[in-house]
């Protein structure tokens, strides 16, 4: 399932609000684009979905749960999560950054080890570079290497905060191809965080536009290239 609901979450830092009174509701296996400049709370939205932060006001739901009930250990080991950053662990090869989540809900090594084999063909990636470290790979690599870890435990939740932003635009180009075609073999639930207009209208089969805390407009890539709600929208469009 994972459905996620959002009812009219608030959040503060302080005096500055930086999410005002947010409400939607995301589908089961549905792909999510959030588009919005620096402070537009996106990146906030996203660390309550994974319950890393706590919302003033206002519930999130996953499947009719609200997340602020349950272990948020749990929560997060369910959840897919992957950022710009990547944030790999520096002192650990890839096969224990893949496995991290798997050997925290103590699976055994025959199953882990097959997990890591279907992983590295979902992801396109070399088993040879599984007893490497992150610091000897491609910034491509890397990336692959965070969406197999993000993917290792069957999440049906998928978080992504501007994940392939650090990377060429050829190898960007490569990873988006490669995020759709695994979705549309093992759907899950996607939320994706971008800066890029048109990275936003590709991978989203809706996209949220975020201004100032708000939510500008949220409808479907089409929509939005044919109907822009508002002024912000609209030059957002002015860039494709």
């Amino acid at each position: 399932m994972s459905e996620i609901i959002c009812n009219h979450v608030k959040k503060a830092y302080g005096e500055t609000i930086v999410l005002h009174d947010v409400s939607f509701t995301i589908q089961p296996h549905e792909r999510i684009s959030i588009i919005g400049g620096s402070g537009s709370g996106k990146t906030t939205l996203l660390k309550l979905l994974n319950a890393l932060i706590l919302p003033d006001e206002g519930s999130i739901q996953i499947d009719g749960i609200d997340i602020s009930t349950m272990d948020a250990n749990l929560l997060r080991q369910s959840i897919g999560y992957v950022i710009q950053s990547i944030g790999l662990f520096p002192h650990m090869t890839i096969y224990d950054n893949i496995t991290y989540v798997l050997r925290l809900k103590k699976w055994d090594a025959i199953r882990m080890q097959q997990r890591v084999e279907e992983l590295l063909h979902i992801v396109d990636l070399d088993a040879t570079l599984l007893t490497r470290y992150p610091d000897e790979l491609s910034g491509g690599q890397k990336q692959r290497v965070g969406i197999a870890r993000a993917l290792a435990a069957d999440p049906k939740v998928v978080l992504m905060d501007e994940a392939f932003g650090a990377v060429d635009e050829i190898t960007r180009h490569t990873l988006q191809e490669e995020l759709l075609r695994i979705h549309a073999v093992d759907p899950f639930t996607l939320v994706f965080v971008t800066h890029d207009i048109k990275e936003a209208l590709y991978l989203g089969e809706r996209v949220m536009v975020m201004k100032d805390g708000c939510v500008e407009q949220f409808d479907t890539a089409q929509h939005i290239r044919q109907h822009p709600k508002t002024a912000f929208v609209k030059q957002l469009l002015s860039y494709l």
